[in-house]
Formats: structure tokens, C-alpha cells, sequence
């Protein structure tokens, strides 16, 4: 292989990549997107059905009323930017940015 080959066969190799940064970019922020829309609309759920009051098992209400409440303090909390996961970003700005953990901490179902 010649310098000119290897030079070619060099650029196209860039240009490869570039394009798969670029679709994981878009992935990502796609990713985040859906994250963040089934968080607000699990939040959503659980807000009417506390609103229409669908009997639930007996023990399981309290339970779920405290949980489903602190959800909504947390998601408050992130929403108005702060970081809310168990890491030592707790309750720290998150300058704009979205956080995979604060996001799954709020998807989780407990």
C-alpha cells in the first residue's frame, strides 16, 4: 500500500467514524428524550390514579401514597435543574444537563 492508499484508506476511516459519533449523538439524545417523556408520564399515571382513587391492594396504598410523593418531590427537584441521585452529585446543579442515573432513579418503580 502506498502513502496515497493509506492516506485515502485513513480518510475515509475519519469519515466513518465521524458518522457513528454522530448517530450515537442523535441516539442519545433520543434516548434522554423518551427517558425523560415516560418519566413525566409515569408521573402523570400515578397522579390520576391517586386522582380517581383506583382501589389498590390494602397494605400496598400508604406505602405507595409516601413513595408516589416523594417521586414528586424529586421530580420537582430535577426539574427545577438539580441532580437527585444517590451519587456525591446529590442536590448539585446540573447546569442544563440531563443525568442518566437521576432519570433512571425516577423511572424506577418501588
Amino acid at each position: 500500500m502506498n502513502r496515497d492508499e493509506l492516506f485515502n484508506a485513513l480518510t475515509k476511516l475519519e469519515k466513518q467514524i465521524n458518522n457513528i459519533n454522530d448517530s450515537y449523538e442523535t441516539l442519545k439524545e433520543l434516548t434522554v428524550a423518551l427517558v425523560e417523556e415516560n418519566v413525566a408520564l409515569k408521573l402523570e399515571n400515578d397522579n390520576l390514579q391517586r386522582f380517581i382513587q383506583i382501589p389498590k391492594e390494602e397494605e400496598e396504598p400508604k406505602k405507595n401514597s409516601k413513595v408516589l410523593q416523594s417521586k414528586d418531590n424529586l421530580a420537582m427537584l430535577y426539574a427545577e435543574g438539580f441532580h437527585i441521585c444517590p451519587t456525591d452529585l446529590f442536590g448539585k446543579h446540573r447546569g442544563g444537563g440531563d443525568c442518566i442515573f437521576c432519570l433512571s432513579l425516577l423511572s424506577d418503580k418501588e
